[in-house]
């Protein structure tokens, strides 16, 4: 489930894991899940990325970052608790790269 290509995991098997990881504090550092998991957010970001960048490059974005946001960046914490605020029912239904797009649209809408 969550160790599937990567991008392509399933969006609330992926919450769980990470939801496990983060009550672990310190000892995620040693848990085998942690790479697993590190890149399959990071590759669900890339894809958000480049689909955002070819909107963008057509006149019309999927979501604008604010500078501040782009500067700082975004930690585990952050990324756990945004997916956490899509619906599980959705979760369930979605890959990670869908349910990420789906936030950075709903948290960063273009003005």
């Amino acid at each position: 489930p969550a160790f599937a290509a990567n991008g392509d995991v399933n969006a609330d098997s992926f919450y769980q894991d990470a939801k496990s990881l983060m009550a672990k504090g310190m000892g995620a550092m040693f848990d085998k899940r942690t790479k697993p998991l590190m890149a399959h957010m990071k590759a669900a970001g890339l894809a958000a990325r480049a689909e955002n960048d070819a909107a963008a490059s057509r006149g019309k974005p999927l979501y604008c970052v604010p500078e501040t946001v782009k500067k700082k960046g975004m930690g585990p914490n952050d990324v756990v608790e945004k997916l956490g605020r899509v619906p599980q029912d959705q979760r369930r239904s979605m890959t990670l790269s869908q349910a990420w797009r789906t936030i950075l649209i709903r948290d960063y809408p273009c003005r």
